[in-house]
C-alpha cells in the first residue's frame, strides 16, 4: 500500500498523474470520448463567440508536451482548450473599461464543456476545474464600468455559472452539425486548421452562419439580473 501510495504521488508530482489517466483510461474506455466532447464544447463556442482558439490538447500527456499548457513546467497540468480573447486581455490589463459583455463571453466558453457533457450525456462528470477557473475569475474583479457589479457575492456567481451553461447549450444545440463535425475532427487527431475546417464545412452544409457574440446578456436588474435576449436588448 505505502509503495502504491509513493508511486501515485510521484505520478502527481512528476507528470501531473498522466501515469494514473492512461491506466483509468483503459479501465473505463468511455472516458476518451467524453474528455474529446467536453474540449468540442470549449473549442466551438469560443469560435463561435470570436475567440481563436490556439490550441487544444485531449489528455494530460499532450498537455506536459505543449507549452502553451504549461508544459513540464512543474504546475498541473491536464487536458484543456486555449483561446484568445484581444477585449478581455486588455480589460483586464486596465487599458479599457472591463464590460459585462466580456465577463458574459468568457463565462460561456469556460461553462462549454460542462454543456457539451450534459448535451451529450444528459449530465456532466467533468467540469469541476472549469467552475473552479470561473469563481477565480469573477471573484478577482473590481468594478471598472458603469454597468459592473459591485461585488460577485456567491449567489450571483451561481447565477452566472448557470446562465454561462445555458447560453453554451444554447449554442451547441443550434450548431450542432458543426459541433459533430468538430468532435469528429478532434478524434481523427486533426490540428487547428482541420477543426476549424471542419466546423466551417458542416456551417456551410447547414446553411449556418457564424455568431459573433452571445444571443443574450444579463442587465443589472433585480438581486440576480436579469437575461435579456439580443433583439429585446437592442429595441429597449
Amino acid at each position: 500500500v505505502v509503495i502504491t501510495l509513493l508511486l501515485a504521488l510521484m505520478d502527481q508530482i512528476l507528470v501531473s498523474g498522466a501515469v494514473s489517466e492512461t491506466v483509468l483510461r483503459m479501465v473505463q474506455p468511455e472516458m476518451t470520448p467524453r474528455i474529446t466532447k467536453h474540449e468540442a464544447g470549449h473549442f466551438l463556442c469560443a469560435y463561435l463567440l470570436g475567440c481563436p482558439v490556439e490550441g487544444v490538447v485531449l489528455s494530460t500527456w499532450a498537455a506536459l508536451n505543449d507549452e502553451r499548457f504549461g508544459g513540464r513546467s512543474g504546475r498541473a497540468v491536464s487536458a484543456g482548450t486555449s483561446y484568445y480573447d484581444i477585449d478581455l486581455s486588455e480589460q483586464i490589463a486596465g487599458t479599457r473599461p472591463l464590460t459585462r459583455e466580456s465577463i458574459d463571453r468568457y463565462s460561456i466558453i469556460v461553462m462549454g464543456g460542462i454543456a457539451a457533457e450534459a448535451v451529450e450525456y444528459g449530465r456532466a462528470d467533468g467540469g469541476a476545474g472549469d467552475e473552479e477557473a470561473l469563481v477565480r475569475f469573477l471573484r478577482s474583479l473590481n468594478p471598472r464600468s458603469s454597468n459592473a457589479v459591485s461585488a460577485w457575492t456567491p449567489d450571483l456567481i451561481r447565477n452566472q455559472a448557470r446562465w454561462g451553461a445555458t447560453q453554451a447549450v444554447l449554442l451547441l444545440k443550434e450548431y450542432k452539425p458543426c459541433y459533430d463535425a468538430l468532435v469528429d475532427a478532434l478524434e481523427k487527431g486533426g490540428d487547428l486548421g482541420r477543426c476549424v475546417a471542419a466546423i466551417e464545412g458542416a456551417a456551410r452544409r447547414e446553411g449556418l452562419g457564424r455568431l459573433g457574440r452571445p444571443m443574450g446578456i444579463v442587465v443589472e436588474e433585480g438581486e440576480f439580473g436579469r437575461w435579456v435576449p439580443v433583439d429585446e436588448d437592442e429595441d429597449g
